[in-house]
Formats: C-alpha cells, structure tokens, sequence
C-alpha cells in the first residue's frame, strides 16, 4: 500500500476488513461515497438478490457479512511467523487488527 499511497496520493481508499465486517453501513458509504455513487439499502442486502451469480464467489454471494473470520489469522501464528519477519516493522502500523 505504500507504493500505491506513493503513487496515487490521496486516490487510494484505505478499507480494513475488520472495520468492514464489524460496521458495513459506515464503510459501505464510505466507499461509495469515495466513487461518487449514491448509497442504497440493497447495498446491505446484497446477499438477496436474485441475479445470477457466475463466480467462484457465487456461494458467498449469497451471505450476509459476517464477523467470524475476524482473528481468524490466530489459528496460523506460527506459520505465519516468516512472513511477518519478512515484511519488517510495516506491520506495526496494523498492530491494532490484531483483535
């Protein structure tokens, strides 16, 4: 993210999952709001709509947002572990996701 925030100052909408998950009104009209698009209810009840759904997602597509992944991430530490020595003090500015 760096790079892009480096790249396209200000143009880049910062969106944590958790953030998502645990209040989606807010962050949905965040978000469109940062693409210039009106807010609808149907866009809370996306998991109801009738249209076809051709992709790998189709089954989650038709759920509602869930909180339950959060910290999900526990269950891999360890193996984790590699990959957070590798990407260096970057990680400290998510520490707080770590709930």
């Amino acid at each position: 993210m760096d790079h892009w925030d480096a790249v396209l100052p200000n143009k880049v909408l910062h969106v944590q999952y958790e953030d998502l998950v645990r209040d989606p009104e807010t962050n949905i009209r965040r978000l469109l709001g940062d693409c210039a698009l009106p807010f609808e209810q149907a866009c809370l009840a996306f998991h109801r709509t009738r249209r076809s759904v051709r992709t790998a997602s189709a089954e989650q597509v038709r759920q509602p947002i869930y909180t339950s992944g959060v910290g999900y991430w526990r269950h891999f530490d360890r193996e984790l572990q590699p990959l957070r020595e590798a990407l260096g003090d970057c990680l400290e500015r998510f520490e707080h996701l770590r709930d």
